[in-house]
């Protein structure tokens, strides 16, 4: 754990140390809460009335970065960002997870759905101090080192604009046996995010 630690704290002395993207995107941190359910990724979209919650919960902080410059698309501007999280397991799965995942936000003109302000997806590492338990029930086999990803819609407060809530999926696996064998976790999110 201690080793995990220090690495930990090398890669958000990184993040908090390189160069602020120009224009409007600034660095944000963010709070969230989840939990674990014994379903799918796909099943949250085909069979939402089949979540399974587990016992276990998650808390998480999470530094984000931006990364250089965005782009244009016909839906709207496309950012970069680095996340650098740290996730606090309970119950059934009691271990600590850090999360890497490089994003590409959409920020359109004109809110998603007339509620959402960007939608994002990011993927990166993700390391574990112990195997976690909950994965092992799950597929049998467990590892530290997985593959993290999430899918993310956020809604930004009108009032303030350093503000905002967000919904994900929070899911850690073996990306289809690329990195060894070993289960997947799938959680649902909610979080508070600041800019600074």
């Amino acid at each position: 754990m201690v080793r995990a630690g220090w690495r930990a704290a090398a890669v958000l002395a990184l993040v908090l140390l390189a160069p602020a993207a120009s224009g409007e995107e600034r660095r944000s941190y963010s709070l969230f809460a989840g939990i674990l359910t014994d379903n799918t990724w796909e099943d949250y979209f085909l069979t939402p009335w089949e979540t399974d919650p587990q016992d276990p919960g998650f808390l998480g902080v999470a530094l984000t970065q931006p990364l250089g410059r965005g782009f244009e698309t016909r839906f709207g501007e496309i950012r970069w960002e680095v996340e650098f999280q740290i996730v606090r397991h309970a119950g059934v799965q009691s271990n600590w997870e850090f999360n890497l995942p490089v994003t590409a936000r959409l920020v359109p003109e004109e809110p998603l759905l007339g509620l959402f302000d960007t939608a994002a997806f990011g993927i990166g590492p993700s390391l574990a101090d112990k195997p976690p338990a909950l994965e092992k029930m799950r597929g049998g086999e467990a590892q530290k080192a997985q593959v993290y990803w999430f899918a993310e819609v956020e809604h930004r407060s009108r009032s303030r604009d350093c503000c905002s809530l967000f919904a994900r999926i929070h899911h850690r696996s073996d990306a289809y046996g690329a990195i060894g064998e070993g289960g997947s976790s799938n959680g649902l999110v909610l979080g508070l995010r600041s800019s600074f």
